[in-house]
Formats: C-alpha cells, sequence, structure tokens
C-alpha cells in the first residue's frame, strides 16, 4: 500500500501554522510522506522574506501578533502555546518571558545568526514597534523550525523549492507539476497561496504596451523600484501602505535623511541624496492614509455598546442589510466615543453628561452629526473622512499645502493617543471592522448593502486601521517640505501614451501631468475571473474551482473573485458545486466569501486563521491518512 502524502503549497505563515497544526495532530508511529512546496523563502514567503531590506516595517505592533494557538482556541488539534513576536525578541536579548514560552524556546533555540543579524533593532523593539518585515520574517523561520521538529519521526518532509503549476487528477490522488518540471502525487493538498496577482485589465495592458515605464501593481519588494529614476516627476497612483513603502524604499534606501527638527511641522527634515524623483500622487480619494495612533503600548479596547448588541441580535439571521441593520450601530458608537473622550480631557467643551449624550444618537449620520455640533463646541464630520477633498479645489500646489496643513492635524492627534477625541471615533470604526466582516460573511450581507455602506466603511475603517505607523506620516510630510512629493487630487483619470502617462483630477480642475513612469502603490485582490497564475488555471479547466457568488435582495447571483470552498472543510468547490475529494484551499484569496483573510493572528483573540489553518490540516489529515 502507497504511503499516504499531503502537500502543502505556500510556506508563508499560513502554510506553517498548517505544518504546526499537523504537526499537533498527528499520532507517534504515524506513516506520512510531507511535501512543501514554495519557490520563495520557506518559512517566510516573499512578504516576510529574511533578507529584505530593514527599511520596510510590519503594520502591526510588536506585541500584537503571534501565529501560535492559544488555551481556549476553536481549534481541534492540541493547542501548543509558543511565545507571541514580542516574547520571542525579549527572549533574544535575555530577559524573561512566559515560563512555558520560555520553555519552548530552550527546546528550540532560535538559530545562533539571528540575534546577531538583528542586534540593533532587537535591542530597541518595544510592545509598540513596529519590527521590520524582515525581522518577522526571522520568527516565522523560527515557528516554521519549531513545526518541522515536532513532527513525528514516522513523517518524511520534502522541500521542493519550485513552484506549483498544475494539479491533475489521478485516480484517488492527484498529480502536482511543478515549475522545475518535478511531477509529485499526494493524496491531500492545501493550497496557502497567499497573494495571487490576477490577469491585468484592459487598461493595465495599455500601461504596459506604453514605451513609458509601468510599475504594476504588487508587493514592494517584489516591484521594480530599480527601474523608477532617480530625478523627474513619477506619478504615483494609491495612498495607503503601498505608497508609504515605495516613498520609503525611493528616499531611505537611496541614501536620503530623516533628522529630527521641532521647529518642522512633521518634527522632522529631510536631507536629500540626490536620488529621488518627484513624486506626484493621488488616489481615489485623494488624502493619504491617516497615520496609527501613538499609544504608547496596544490599543485601547473598544465598547461599542450598539454593535456588540447587533451582532448578538443579527447572530443566527440569514440574510442582512448592513445599511439599516449594521450601520447605524456602527456610527452611534462612533459618536458616543468621540464624545466621551472630547467630555474626559476637555469637559468645558460639552453641555451634556455623557450618559445623556449617548442616549440621544441615533445612528443616522447626519443626524448624529448635527447633535454633535448641538452639543460640543468642537463638531466632528465623518462626513468630511469620506470624501476628504471633496471642498477642495485648486492648483497642484495650493492642493498640496491643504493636505499638508491637514496631514499636520492628523500627525497631532495621533501624537495625542488616547487622548484625541477624533482618534476614539476613527478607532471605534476601525474596531467594527472585523466583527462586521465576520457577520457579513458566506453572503449574509445582501449585495446592495454590501457594494453600498458596507464598502465605504470598510474602507473609511482600513484608511483608519491600516494607515502607516506615525513616522511614516511624519516623513511624507517632510518630503512634502523638502518639495518632493506633492499632491494631484481624487477621483484621477490616467491614461498611457506612446511617450508614458497622463494623469488629471478634477481636484485641481483637471489639469494635466505627464510622465514617464506610472507607479501602482497597491496589491490587488486575488481574482479567479481573470486567472493568471498557471496553477489557478489548472484548477478552473479541470472543473475543481469555480467563482464564489453573492447575491441581491431579490435573489440574483453575481460572481466575486474567490473561488468557492466549503468552510468547514476549507476543500474547494467545483463547477458542478460539488465539494473537492483532495485539495483544500486557504487565506487571502477567499476573500469574498470569508472573512478577516488578511489580518495576523493577535494574541488573545482567537484568531480565525489559526482556525482554518487548523480545519485544512485536520481536513488533509482525515483524507490522506483516514484519521
Amino acid at each position: 500500500m502507497p504511503r499516504p502524502a499531503i502537500a502543502v503549497v505556500g510556506l508563508g505563515p499560513r502554510g506553517i501554522s498548517v505544518v504546526e497544526r499537523l504537526a499537533a495532530a498527528l499520532e507517534p508511529g504515524t506513516d506520512l510522506t510531507l511535501h512543501l512546496i514554495d519557490d520563495a523563502a520557506h518559512g517566510a514567503g516573499r512578504v516576510w522574506d529574511t533578507t529584505q531590506t530593514r527599511t520596510l516595517c510590519m503594520n502591526t505592533l510588536s506585541a500584537a501578533v503571534t501565529l501560535f494557538t492559544e488555551p481556549g482556541a476553536s481549534v481541534t488539534a492540541p493547542v501548543l502555546e509558543g511565545p507571541i513576536l514580542h516574547e520571542w525578541i525579549q527572549h533574544l536579548r535575555g530577559e524573561d518571558i512566559s515560563p512555558a514560552h520560555a520553555a519552548l524556546l530552550a527546546a528550540h533555540p532560535p538559530r545562533p545568526e539571528v540575534a546577531e543579524a538583528f542586534a540593533a533593532e532587537i535591542a530597541e523593539t518595544r510592545p509598540e514597534s513596529h519590527p521590520s518585515r524582515a525581522l518577522y520574517g526571522a520568527y516565522l523561520r523560527w515557528v516554521f523550525d519549531v513545526a518541522l521538529a515536532r513532527l513525528p519521526e514516522s513523517v518524511t518532509v520534502v522541500a521542493h523549492h519550485a513552484r506549483a503549476v498544475a494539479v491533475r487528477a489521478a485516480g484517488d490522488a492527484d498529480e502536482i507539476e511543478l515549475s522545475d518540471g518535478t511531477v509529485l502525487t499526494a493524496d491531500a493538498t492545501v493550497l496557502a497561496l497567499g497573494w495571487q496577482v490576477p490577469g491585468p485589465t484592459p487598461a493595465e495592458s495599455a500601461a504596459a504596451d506604453s514605451a513609458g515605464t509601468w510599475i504594476r501593481p504588487d508587493n514592494p519588494v517584489e516591484q521594480q523600484i530599480h527601474l523608477i529614476p532617480e530625478s523627474g516627476p513619477v506619478l504615483v497612483r494609491g495612498l495607503g501602505m503601498g505608497f508609504f513603502d515605495i516613498m520609503a524604499l525611493l528616499t531611505l534606501d537611496r541614501g536620503g535623511v530623516f533628522h529630527p527638527d521641532p521647529t518642522a511641522r512633521s518634527g522632522l527634515r529631510y536631507e536629500a541624496s540626490g536620488r529621488e524623483p518627484h513624486l506626484i500622487v493621488t488616489s481615489h480619494r485623494g488624502y493619504p492614509y491617516l497615520p496609527k495612533s501613538d499609544y504608547g503600548g496596544l490599543p485601547p479596547k473598544v465598547k461599542g455598546p450598539r454593535l456588540r448588541q447587533v451582532l448578538r441580535e443579527l447572530a443566527a439571521a440569514e440574510r442582512i442589510d448592513y445599511g439599516t441593520q449594521v450601520f447605524p450601530a456602527v456610527i452611534a458608537d462612533a459618536f458616543e466615543a468621540y464624545y466621551r473622550t472630547l467630555a474626559r480631557v476637555r469637559p468645558a467643551a460639552v453641555d451634556l453628561p455623557a450618559e445623556e449624550f449617548a442616549a440621544l444618537l441615533t445612528g443616522d449620520l447626519e443626524g448624529d452629526e448635527a447633535l454633535v455640533a448641538q452639543h460640543t463646541r468642537e463638531p466632528f464630520s465623518l462626513r468630511a473622512l469620506l470624501e476628504p477633498l471633496a471642498d477642495v479645489h485648486g492648483t497642484r500646489a495650493e492642493v498640496t499645502e491643504v493636505i499638508a496643513q491637514r496631514m499636520s492635524t492628523d500627525i497631532h492627534e495621533a501624537a495625542l493617543g488616547t487622548e484625541s477625541p477624533v482618534k476614539a471615533a476613527l478607532w471605534s470604526i476601525n474596531a467594527a471592522r472585523k466583527p462586521t466582516a465576520v457577520l457579513g460573511a458566506q453572503d449574509r450581507y445582501t449585495l446592495e448593502s454590501r457594494r453600498g455602506l458596507f464598502a465605504t466603511m470598510s474602507a473609511l475603517g482600513q484608511m483608519v486601521g491600516s494607515g502607516p505607523p506615525l513616522f511614516r506620516s511624519r516623513q511624507l510630510l517632510a518630503l512634502v517640505d523638502a518639495g518632493l512629493v506633492t499632491f494631484l487630487g481624487a477621483h484621477p483619470s490616467v491614461r498611457a501614451e506612446d511617450d508614458g502617462f497622463v494623469a488629471s483630477s478634477p481636484t485641481t480642475a483637471g489639469a494635466e501631468v505627464r510622465s514617464r513612469v506610472l507607479v501602482d502603490a497597491w496589491m490587488h485582490s486575488p481574482d479567479i475571473r481573470r486567472p493568471a497564475d498557471p496553477l489557478a488555471l489548472s484548477l478552473l479547466e479541470s472543473g475543481r474551482a469555480r467563482p464564489f457568488e453573492v447575491s441581491t435582495s431579490d435573489g440574483q447571483r453575481f460572481p466575486t473573485g474567490s473561488p468557492e470552498i466549503d468552510p468547514e472543510t476549507r476543500l474547494l468547490v467545483g463547477a458542478d458545486g460539488g465539494v473537492d475529494k483532495r485539495v483544500s484551499l486557504i487565506g487571502i484569496p477567499t476573500w469574498g466569501q470569508m472573512a478577516d483573510t488578511t489580518i495576523s493572528p493577535m494574541p488573545g483573540t482567537d484568531p480565525l486563521m489559526l482556525q482554518e489553518t487548523d480545519r485544512a490540516a485536520l481536513t488533509a489529515l482525515r483524507i490522506a491518512t483516514g484519521r
């Protein structure tokens, strides 16, 4: 009888966790071959490659990420307690940590070269620091080493440093073809693919055909940043984390230096290296993502009393209209958070006790904004954040100065931490992102409300919660003041011409800006409707995958960019609606069906990511071994 075999495709955080969950579930003596497949670094993947520039940092805090399950977690395989990232860093610098976590580190010491390679960063990292992505990759690599070491000796591990390009049924098993020509057989396969770049849109095909240089959307370490010239105008689309990464790569990694300067409105002065282009930046909103607050530690817990009640009331509902059933609670909670913080830090600015004001809130956006204006001396508008440049018009220089002035205010509010009423309201909205996404997963929100207010509020929450570390916003403002960054405005129009690219925005009266270079500073969501990856194509062509569909209130159905999966097992759903017998898919590509697919596991939250890796691992084990 052939030895059973499981394949794990993709060895970033999710693939690592699948291996750890298999190690936790396997009984001693179990005969198994485990194929580990990735053409990127095993145990880190591309995003967290340990060899990348230390300039790129995590958008998560050192004390807010783990890859270990915790007691009470919603997993089936036994929990393996292990250090969060910050504890692991503390151990590397010789500090005491939890005895249980210290014991795991004693049993599986980190590679000795890690402490030396990251010595400076390890020495200065605090719980609220944003570690480099390379250092997080070293942590992931250690977790991977632990998982491999905990596999039973009866398991044979075969590492394949190649890309999976096809999966074909071969009787009761699958043949997986790799980019190096290897063909292996697996009884069960877990696809932990991460970010899959879809095929180009028509506009992107035109950009690629232009004589100019187009930097296509992707992970910044995968983009061809070296093609961006060291002078002259460069168009950039996107003002989220991808932009801040590229901004850092084009300044700090080209020899520029940011000096502390208390006289500057950013608190920094930029000393140019002479190798920087002039960035002309635009996006849908035209305004940079907001800086994360400096709380001096982990962010505060959000109460959100109305949303908690709504989540309880709608827990068993089959269909939900976000706009009428959920949105009012999110809005009212945000305004209550604003008012309570304002009453605490500047009591003379309010005229009602917080409890009385909270009782007046209805969840109507305009009505609740009017209540704030009526009962405070510091009105606050969420609508202004939804369209931050709606009232801004002028030349590019004038628009840039308006944005810079507002950025200075954003930086001030972020520096206030828990003392900022504005940030309290925005943090409340950000905190609502995950529970409301989970509530509406699996097509529970009507498509109309999903495309409407849910998308609007999710985007606002992302602008707040997925914004850059405060120091990156300071750096951007310093670059504006150094004349190296200007803003084009909102709702841009960009076209490719023979000699490059032309962009304009109604914010700046349609005045055209030309550049030979266009940088798209974001990452596309994976989209099975226009696949470019040969593995995805093979699954579609064989009928083993299909798009997940969402529905309107009257029953019309529309495909999303996500492959459909069975939520209990994470097995693919085929073109005929049947559940695949052997292939599971987890993580980011399932964004259209599942919730919280891109967020790293946070300690103390029973992370959905670790729940899904546990399910996928046990599904693969059951299929391959019958256990």
